[in-house]
This record gives structure tokens, sequence and C-alpha cells, in this order.
């Protein structure tokens, strides 16, 4: 019989599914569009996790070397050597040292907040939807971070009763909600079998899943989920082998409730995505112990306290010793993006041309029918118009 040892309080977990039943959906998001070709942009997004985002580069089980004392003094950092490599990084030291920055992902957020109140949300696609709501999360998570930052532990900032997943910090169109919300009352209550989500939550802890470089799309979404699967499966921070024993991530247990039978199917779902030479290693295990925990910010340098004067480091220097630098070999300046965040800051800005005045048609259909609204493909409906159009010719010709 497979067994799993709880390092946390079981009440996390009970408190995680309450949050689940005690949001009810409203009934503009609940239900999707199946073949809506209603797209929502995240171009100005893009450009900050591109600019802030720094790559951990593939899976490794390679350890860091422990922390050892500079030049001139006997104190030194302490870190975890088994994860703290792992993971992509923000920059969370530029948002610092320059405040307009972090205002513009304040402002990005407020945007992204503004969505339901401009559509219903179930007159998208159930992937848009669901790319919707990480993206609105993350942001949330690194706005918030940036408000405390550069606070290194951050397990109680997290997981606290009133911490960042639980207090209601999101406005999404006049209704508030925490992340915990988000989470589980909205996208587990509506895709409880859609585990991956799970890896598109990032919660600014090294022990948390990665976030990308690039917003999440209807289009990238699958692809982007198993790929953050297997990079958190396949870093120390997810899992690691040990003997009788199979180590996994404190994540796992805090997210229960996606593997009613924990044991077997937290098994069953590693074996998706762990390497294909550790699989026996997971199927021999007598146990799994979730005790691996990495509650560091996901930062480059600015908790890293410099200790003695002669081996002092600079800030080029860090950066350019991170593992895998993005492909381009630099860092863009994150002043650029103002004009990305320009077009998304006026009503409907996430949204093309054509899509607006359908936008605008479905929000006076729901206001003026008692909340009832009929959605209707953009594509099929301009059909239809050409087609009309041409039936109302031919009359007038006769």
């Amino acid at each position: 019989m497979w067994k799993i040892f709880f390092v946390f309080a079981s009440l996390m977990v009970l408190s995680c599914r309450a949050a689940a039943s005690d949001f009810v959906l409203p009934e503009a998001w609940q239900g999707e569009t199946q073949d809506s070709t209603i797209t929502i942009s995240y171009s100005d997004l893009d450009y900050v996790l591109d600019s802030a985002v720094l790559m951990s580069g593939p899976p490794s089980r390679k350890k860091s070397k422990a922390s050892s004392s500079t030049v001139s003094t006997r104190l030194k950092n302490n870190y975890n050597t088994l994860t703290t490599n792992a993971g992509n990084r923000i920059m969370f030291e530029e948002f610092k040292k320059k405040p307009e920055m972090a205002a513009v992902v304040s402002k990005i957020r407020a945007s992204l907040e503004s969505v339901p109140s401009e559509i219903p949300l179930n007159s998208l696609s159930k992937k848009e939807q669901i790319a919707f709501w990480l993206n609105l999360y993350n942001v949330v998570v690194i706005d918030e971070i940036n408000k405390i930052y550069p606070k290194k532990d951050l397990e109680d900032f997290v997981t606290a009763k009133d911490g960042l997943l639980a207090r209601k910090l999101v406005n999404a169109g006049g209704i508030q909600l925490s992340l915990n919300d988000i989470q589980y009352g909205v996208l587990q209550q509506k895709y409880p079998d859609d585990v991956l989500v799970i890896y598109g939550l990032y919660q600014g802890y090294i022990g948390s899943p990665s976030i990308r470089k690039y917003a999440y799309t209807g289009t990238n979404l699958n692809r982007s989920l198993q790929f953050n699967a297997n990079d958190f499966i396949n870093t120390n921070r997810g899992t690691y082998p040990n003997g009788k024993h199979f180590r996994v991530a404190g994540f796992y247990q805090r997210n229960a409730s996606y593997f009613p039978d924990f044991a077997a199917d937290l098994r069953s779902h590693l074996r998706e995505y762990l390497r294909e030479d550790e699989i026996p290693l997971l199927d021999e295990a007598q146990t799994l112990v979730a005790d691996i925990n990495d509650w560091t910010v996901t930062d480059i340098y600015g908790t890293s306290r410099n200790y003695g004067g002669g081996a002092a480091t600079n800030d080029a220097a860090l950066l350019g010793a991170f593992a895998q630098i993005p492909e381009r070999g630099e860092v863009a300046p994150l002043e650029g993006m103002s004009l990305a965040l320009q077009a998304k800051s006026v009503t409907y800005g996430r949204f093309s041309a054509d899509q607006v005045q359908k936008l605008k048609e479905m929000k006076f259909n729901h206001e003026n029918r008692g909340g009832v609204v009929t959605v209707t493909d953009l594509a099929e409906a301009e059909a239809a118009k050409k087609s009309e159009t041409g039936q109302n010719d031919d009359k007038s010709g006769q």
C-alpha cells in the first residue's frame, strides 16, 4: 500500500476547498462559447514579461554549492542548495529601483480587472477564459510582491489567513475575489479535471510553478502548461527521488483537492511528465513525502545580501551569472512598455476593432434583457449579415 507523509497542516487544504464551495459563479461567467473567435490581447503584458523574466534553463537535478562567506567576514547567505537554482526569475530589483515601472504593472492589472465588465466571459472559448484568469492571477501576484519587495521569505505573506492568496485583492468587473477564489471558485469549479491549470498559477516563490516570458493565450495555453508541468516536476523544487521515499513539493499538498486519492492520483500524474529514467524510482518508492519547499522570492539578486567588501559583486555580474540568459542575450528596457500599455488603457482596448462593436451590442442586450444574452460567433454573424444584405438587394432589384 502506498503511503504519503503530510508535513503541512491539513487545515490549509481544507481552507482551499472551502473557498471553492463558498464562491458562486456569476451567470455571465458560467459556461463558454466553444467556437468563439473573440480573443483578448495581452501585448502589454507580453512586453513586461519578456523584459522582466529570466529563464532558468532546462530542468536539472544539480544542486547548488553551499553558501560561503566572503573576504573579511564570517557571515554568509543561507539558501536551499536543493532548489535555489530552480525556476524562472523576475527582476523585482528593477521594479523596486524604478517605481514608474512597477506602476505599469498596476495599470495592466487594473485593465485586466475591467475585462469582465466589458464582456460576458462565457462568450469566450474555454481556453481563452482559462488564459484570462491565469494572466490576471499572475499579474496580481507580481503587483503585490512589488509592494513588499525586497521581502525574501514569502511563506507567511502567501499562506497566512489574511495573506496573498486569501485576501479579496481582485476587483473583477465589480466582483471582489481572492486569488483562492480565482483558483478554486472559478477555475477548479468550472474545470475540475484540468489539473494542468495549477502549473499556470505563479505565486512568487521558488517552490511554485514558473512565470513565463509571455502571457497565456487560448492558442498557447496547452503547450505552455505542459511545458511548465515538465519543468516543475523534473526540477528539485517539484520532485526528488530519495531511495524508499520519493520527495514531492509541498505545493502538491496545498493543491490536494486536484488529487482526491492523493498518493495514487499524484503518482499517476507525475508519471506523465517525469523523465523516463526516473519513473522506476517513483514506482519503487514506498512513500511520497511532501516536504520540498522553498519560499524564497523569485528575484535575481536583491535579497542576496553582500557580506563583506573584499569580493563585492555588482548587478551586472550577478545578472550575467544567472543560468541561461534569454536567447536575445539581454534584458529589454522596461520603459518601452508604456506604448503597449496606452493601447490597453482605453475601454475595450484588449479587443480588435471588429470585435468591439459586437461586444458593445452583446453588453447592451445583456443589460436590457434581464441578464439573458445570446452569444453568436463573430464570423457567423458577419456571414449572416452579408447574406441578409444580399437578399435585400435581390428584393429591391425585383
